[in-house]
């Protein structure tokens, strides 16, 4: 960074929120004004190159929605492709289990997959000099890595992103007015209703904003697909499999959402494991809620890890903070109180339950969120979660079924006979070959 830039950048510190907003916005329009240019320029060059080089960066693999997109451009010699592992940091410091982790399921699951980190030199590696990169997708929108890392070490190659997961809240600035929205190449959305909010927050004429759908869950789809074993082997008839999913949002930690109800349900639900034969509950943690909990001053770290720890330790419990989709496939039913979940699990066609912190919580997702809570069940208390799991799950009154069928099929899915990794790739072909 020159001494100007610096100056600038301590200038515009000091200045009152307003005027601050105002040269912001001034700025970020300019930048989008010259990155537009940049991205029509280099179409043109792309589409004569006889081979495109693509990189997916990825931080955490629990929020990897690419795969169907991955195996497409694999599959294509025009098109080289690559996973870069590269780190979660927080506070300046580095989150090396986190990466580690990330790095082995990519290698394990047999992708072409490149470490932006040399253990020899203990350096984080320029992925643009190692990889020569066409096109970029990222995987999270929010700065959790080095600068290098984000879009703006990027600005000249063509960037893409699909949301890690429905958008269901009300925050919707944080999904649709960050910089990375306005500056990338193309963002594309869940459904017609997300391109309206994502036309209502543009800054450039919408035009980079396509309609694909969700593409996290296109596996299911395929021909050939077999659930891997994904629960742990319990003896019994009858017995039925809950997922337990709360969100990172507790108290005094809720970022204005304030969803999660762990702290009402975390001993329920070890008690339900211990009290029952006939159940098996996967407890699904948002991969934030261990980092929340270690902060809480109730919990701490030694305590949470603990709490973890017991749920692979009950013959009839696991602890699952990795992939999922075969989870959810093999599960009888799910227990939540998280956002993007409840859309994600309608495609399974399964009864699901919001445990509601408060009255309020509704109000705290957008309309999107609020029409799929018309197919939810909910609860307020353990006796009503009781009578779900009674009920609906082990009786199958599931008298939503119908209606939360129809709405996954009129709404959430293309509807144009192919998946959403489908449209993508043709979006990229159309553009590019």
């Amino acid at each position: 960074m020159n001494i100007i830039t610096k100056l600038r950048g301590a200038f515009v510190r000091r200045l009152p929120i307003p005027l601050k907003s105002v040269i912001h916005n001034f700025h970020l329009k300019y930048r989008i004004k010259i990155v537009k240019k940049d991205q029509h320029d280099f179409i043109s060059q792309l589409r004569n190159k006889e081979t495109i080089n693509v990189i997916f960066l990825v931080i955490h693999d629990s929020v990897w929605k690419y795969e169907g997109i991955f195996n497409l451009l694999e599959k294509d010699p025009k098109f080289d492709v690559k996973v870069v592992v590269i780190p979660m940091v927080q506070g300046g410091e580095v989150d090396m289990s986190n990466y580690q982790q990330t790095l082995k399921y990519f290698t394990n699951s047999n992708y072409s997959a490149v470490s932006s980190y040399d253990s020899i030199s203990n350096t984080w590696l320029d992925i643009k000099k190692l990889t020569q990169p066409d096109i970029v997708f990222f995987t999270n929108p929010h700065k959790l890595t080095f600068d290098q890392y984000y879009i703006y070490n990027f600005k000249e190659v063509l960037t893409c992103y699909v949301p890690y997961a429905f958008i269901v809240i009300h925050l919707l600035h944080l999904h649709y007015d960050m910089p990375i929205h306005h500056l990338l190449w193309k963002y594309f959305v869940e459904t017609s209703i997300h391109r309206e909010y994502a036309h209502s927050y543009s800054k450039r004429d919408s035009e980079n904003v396509v309609v694909t759908g969700f593409p996290g869950l296109d596996r299911i789809f395929e021909q050939d697909y077999t659930p891997s074993i994904a629960w742990k082997e319990y003896p019994g008839e009858g017995v039925k499999r809950i997922i337990w999913a709360p969100h990172h949002t507790i108290t005094s930690q809720g970022v204005g959402l304030d969803y999660s109800s762990f702290m009402e349900y975390s001993e329920y639900f070890v008690h339900l494991l211990k009290q029952r034969n006939d159940i098996q509950i996967a407890f699904k943690p948002h991969p934030l809620l261990k980092g929340k909990l270690y902060k809480d001053k109730n919990w701490g770290v030694e305590k949470t890890n603990e709490y973890y720890s017991q749920w692979n330790e009950l013959p009839n419990g696991q602890l699952e903070e990795g992939a999922y989709i075969d989870l959810f496939y093999l599960s009888d039913a799910m227990i939540l109180d998280s956002a993007s979940f409840i859309v994600e699990y309608l495609y399974f066609d399964k009864p699901i339950l919001f445990t509601m912190k408060d009255n309020g919580v509704k109000n705290r997702f957008n309309t999107f969120g609020q029409r799929v809570f018309d197919y939810l069940y909910s609860a307020s208390n353990h006796d009503e979660t009781d009578r779900f799991i009674e009920d609906i799950v082990f009786a199958g009154n599931d008298y939503l079924r119908k209606e939360r069928n129809r709405f996954l099929e009129e709404t959430i899915l293309p509807g144009n006979g192919k998946t959403a990794s489908e449209n993508i790739y043709a979006d990229l072909v159309r553009e590019l070959c």
